[in-house]
């Protein structure tokens, strides 16, 4: 069980850096429909990471996890 748990926050926090280069490409194509859906699917897989797999966010994630909202 461990081992899933450990395995589900990795898969999470690279789904998260996944939307989250996505996000900054849309709005570098300032496509501000998809830039908000983007906001609030990295917003919705943040908020699924658990506490050990947080142990491992670097800063890149944290900065991630700070960005303001859009709405």
């Amino acid at each position: 069980m461990k081992i899933e748990t450990d395995d589900r926050g990795k898969e999470l926090l690279a789904l998260a850096r996944l939307v989250a280069f996505a996000l900054e490409s849309a709005k570098s194509l300032d496509a501000e429909v998809v830039e908000f859906c983007l906001d609030k699917a990295l917003r919705a897989v943040l908020d699924q990471i658990d506490d050990p797999a947080r142990m491992t966010l670097t800063a890149n994630d944290i900065t991630l996890m700070n960005r303001s909202p859009l709405c």
